[in-house]
């Protein structure tokens, strides 16, 4: 952080000993060039000023990722760097690669060869029992499908005779308390007449 201002501060000096030596040699350019300058820092500040957002997500973009590679590890020259640049470097090969010599190639054309040959065998070993596998699984689908259908033939013949016994209980309780309900009127009737008789 000491080495930024450092260099802020040694820029700015810089900038103002040209500019005094400019103006010192030159002052008519000097202060048309100044003029140029500070109207095209007003004219970026007046679209700063109009539309702030953008440079507020840039900043805070930046910052973020300064943050973010702070916190893994990186020193704060680094994490800058990385934020400013947003650039991987890749180290490029000293020297390109070498051909591979024939013998080389030959010897890995013979393994790749060999291991193909190898590979085939076995998936046409491994292929040799599947249609009579799936002849099999074609005969259980069916013997279980029909399993299925028979079961499902019976269970709508039981479900029919629950519903006739569940209509037939109905009806018997129905009957029941109809006979209940007469009894009680007769017995009624009969304390009745005990009583005049």
């Amino acid at each position: 952080m000491k080495r930024i201002a450092l260099a802020t501060v040694g820029l700015a000096a810089a900038v103002g000993g040209a500019g005094y030596v400019a103006h010192v040699s030159h002052p008519e350019e000097f202060a048309q060039s100044t003029a140029v300058a500070a109207r095209a820092v007003l004219r970026v500040w007046e679209g700063v000023e109009a539309n702030p957002l953008p440079v507020l997500v840039a900043l805070g973009t930046f910052l973020l990722t300064v943050i973010y590679h702070k916190l893994k590890g990186k020193s704060l020259r680094e994490s800058v760097e990385v934020a400013a640049t947003r650039v991987t470097v890749v180290t490029a090969p000293a020297h390109a690669p070498t051909p591979e010599p024939t013998v080389l190639a030959r010897a890995k054309a013979r393994t790749t060869r060999m291991q193909l040959l190898s590979d085939q065998i076995g998936l046409q070993n491994r292929q040799k029992w599947l249609p009579e596998a799936i002849t099999n699984a074609e005969k259980d689908a069916a013997y279980t499908e029909q399993a299925v259908t028979d079961a499902e033939r019976s269970l709508a013949t039981k479900q029919k005779a629950h519903d006739d016994a569940v209509a037939k209980l109905a009806k018997l309780r129905s009957q029941k308390a109809t006979g209940d309900a007469e009894l009680a009127e007769i017995d009624a009737e009969l304390e009745k007449l005990a009583e005049l008789v």
